[in-house]
């Protein structure tokens, strides 16, 4: 089983998002913002470029499972647990 840190980097980001007054974005926020960081990563072609869309890509759906108080280390090992079928 692979082992995540989700919860270390959700606390930490909740931890920034209070601080900063970020934690008051609304969720239907987030998810436009999402959507649009994934359109700009389909039109990167610089590695740097890419690299920047997908850190905020994690960073929002961090904030995202902040907001939906999911565990996001839960859900990878679900999800993990239901794709070993494909290794049979």
């Amino acid at each position: 089983m692979i082992k995540t840190n989700f919860y270390g980097l959700q606390k930490e980001l909740a931890l920034f998002e209070r601080k900063t007054h970020f934690d008051k974005t609304p969720k239907s926020v987030l998810v436009r913002w999402l959507n649009t960081e994934i359109k700009h990563y389909k039109k990167s072609v610089r590695k740097q470029d890419i690299e920047n869309k997908l850190s905020d890509i994690i960073v929002l759906t961090l904030q995202i499972a902040n907001r939906e108080k999911i565990s996001l280390d839960k859900a990878w090992m679900d999800h993990w647990k239901r794709s070993q079928k494909y290794l049979k």
